[in-house]
């Protein structure tokens, strides 16, 4: 949490919670804070909470806390200076130049990577127009890519040499260290590097901020393996986290709320170029409760459509049961004809895709209508009797009560079992259990309860540190408490209402329990000064028995010791009356 002229301007104009609601629209008031579920960790009840009187931000179930900067460089993967570059232009400030702010070695590194790989792009995408990039033009052509989408999406050609790409690195003074880092190179057997993506059609990657930080090769060789190859993960890049296309999709899925899921490149980039341009793409991997959790802050219509194979119509189920695992709905859609959702749209247009788009289902009806497809009369009395055991599965992982209770009239009319002999099937199913994956907070050294609560009452209310001039830090047990206690004695009085958040800088390895104490929801605020008080007065006396105590173990006391503990003794009496 830097801070500077700058970025203390870019504070006092932006609102953390209006901020944190463009990414987290679910964010609603809760008290005096706002809560929704986190965008952090997969999670059904909300835990993440904002403050806006402390201007910072804390999640319960992973403990991921901090101010406005911090938050948007998490959720969309930025350093400080590339965060503070877009709270500026929303704050309407001027932010300079990036060398007139402080850079960590990890933001110069990833902005260096940043560079890299944009880079990287320019030149794929400019060798795809060379005369080496003829037959990936031709199979571009053929795949029906205007050079308009071809240039808004950056596809590139990766030369068959071996070290192309490095060799056009080394000549802009990038080390072979950073390109391994990149995952643009790879080391090989003997030491040796090669360019990681050879003879291959190239899709940059990006974030939700535009920046490259990842490519995807299809080899154009029928016998070169594998068909398509992702960057290995790196600093910038998570598979996991990632959506193709999610940079291109977002201004439409926020104005419209809609998301269409594809199973690949092509098929988001087809989309797009005939005007579906809220299409995107996990990169080659199956669905995941991440991205689950980032299409949930965008969409609140979800459709999955993946290819109309088998392998396409298992993934589609699956990626159903991870959306319903984050709590999210979602409808899955199917093209019936065997034809990828590209080909489709180049051979049917816009108008029969969106049609077939408006037909798709929630997941257990799209399971029943596959079933059912072709059948021309009633599944006998044990097949039913398998399908429904299969599909109560899905049932069982719904977890609203109300469409789990209509999925099972659904199942009931469909196969023509009574309901009751559905539900209690559904009762007999079993359901492993979710395990919440969280986190580990650091461990913080423990505090005696009243000193936990003293130090939580001056974060809550910064004010409340004039209540404690008899205090010294000396007085707490905790060297945890007496450290942020001296640190928040020292705060002059016009940056106490930041007290919260120049603690968690001062001590950034107790920074989640600093934002947890400064955000959580003691009740009775009103009754804040007068438990101020009463805590000043509890641990002063604490605090005297402690140093009563320790001077009665001494083996024996110096005069000054016996003096101490006479002064001790009656100081001790006295506040008992």
């Amino acid at each position: 949490m830097s801070s500077s002229p700058v970025i203390e301007l870019i504070r006092e104009k932006l609102d953390i919670a209006d901020v944190i609601r463009e990414y987290v629209p679910a964010l609603r008031k809760a008290g005096r804070n706002y809560k929704a579920p986190c965008p952090f960790h997969n999670e059904k009840t909300p835990s993440f909470t904002v403050s806006p009187d402390k201007q910072i931000f804390y999640c319960f179930g992973c403990n991921e806390g901090g101010d406005v900067f911090t938050f948007v460089m998490k959720i969309e993967g930025l350093t400080f200076p590339e965060a503070a570059r877009k709270l500026a232009l929303k704050a309407g400030v001027e932010y300079g130049d990036e060398r007139s702010h402080t850079l960590t070695e990890e933001d110069k590194e990833r902005l260096e990577l940043k560079k890299m790989l944009t880079h990287a792009a320019g030149f794929y995408h400019k060798t795809l127009f060379s005369p080496a990039g003829e037959k990936a033009r031709l199979y571009l052509g053929e795949r029906r890519l205007s050079k308009a989408t071809v240039e808004r999406f950056e596809l590139g050609w990766a030369p068959a040499a071996g070290g192309a790409l490095m060799d056009e690195l080394k000549t802009k003074g990038w080390s072979r260290e950073l390109a391994v880092k990149a995952g643009l190179v790879t080391e090989r057997e003997g030491g040796r590097i090669g360019d990681t993506f050879r003879g291959r059609i190239m899709f940059p990657i990006r974030n939700q901020a535009g920046d490259t930080i990842a490519f995807g090769g299809r080899v154009l060789d029928p016998e070169g393996q594998p068909k398509y190859l992702n960057s290995p993960e790196t600093v910038l890049f998570s598979k996991r986290r990632t959506l193709y296309g999610l940079h291109e999709a977002l201004p439409q899925i926020r104005k419209s709320g809609k998301l269409l899921l594809l199973e690949g490149y092509m098929d988001v980039i087809g989309a797009h170029q005939h005007g579906v341009d809220w299409a995107v793409a996990p990169l080659g991997t199956a669905l995941t409760a991440e991205h689950a959790g980032l299409i949930g802050r965008y969409a609140k219509d979800t459709v999955v459509m993946f290819d109309d194979d088998r392998a396409g119509i298992n993934a589609s189920v699956r990626a159903a049961e991870i959306f319903m695992e984050a709590g999210l709905y979602v409808r899955l859609g199917n093209l019936g004809n065997g034809q990828d959702p590209d080909e489709y749209l180049n051979d049917h247009g816009r108008e029969e895709f969106e049609k077939k788009l408006a037909e798709a289902s929630d997941p257990l009806d799209f399971r029943m209508n596959l079933f059912f497809k072709g059948r021309k009369t009633p599944p006998p009395s044990q097949e039913k009797a398998q399908a429904i055991a299969v599909l109560l599965e899905t049932v069982a992982k719904q977890p609203d009560e109300i469409l789990k209770s209509e999925w099972v009239k659904s199942l009931s009319d469909r196969f023509g079992v009574e309901e009751a002999s559905v539900l209690k099937q559904l009762r007999k199913t079993q359901v492993a259990p979710q395990r919440a994956v969280k986190r580990a907070a650091p461990a913080a050294p423990p505090m005696a309860p009243i000193e936990r609560g003293f130090i939580q009452l001056m974060l809550r209310d910064p004010s409340l540190i004039e209540k404690s001039e008899s205090l010294v830090p000396e007085d707490f047990s905790s060297p945890l408490a007496r450290d942020i206690f001296a640190a928040m004695k020292e705060l002059a009085p016009e940056a106490r209402a930041k007290a919260a958040a120049a603690m968690a800088d001062r001590f950034p390895e107790q920074a989640a329990l600093i934002m947890e104490l400064a955000v959580a929801d003691l009740g009775g605020d009103n009754m804040a000064a007068q438990n101020a008080a009463g805590a000043v007065r509890m641990l002063k006396r604490f605090s005297i028995e402690r140093r009563i105590k320790e001077l009665r173990n001494a083996p024996e006391m110096t005069a000054e010791q016996l003096e101490e503990f006479r002064k001790l003794s009656a100081e001790l009496k006295s506040s008992a009356r």
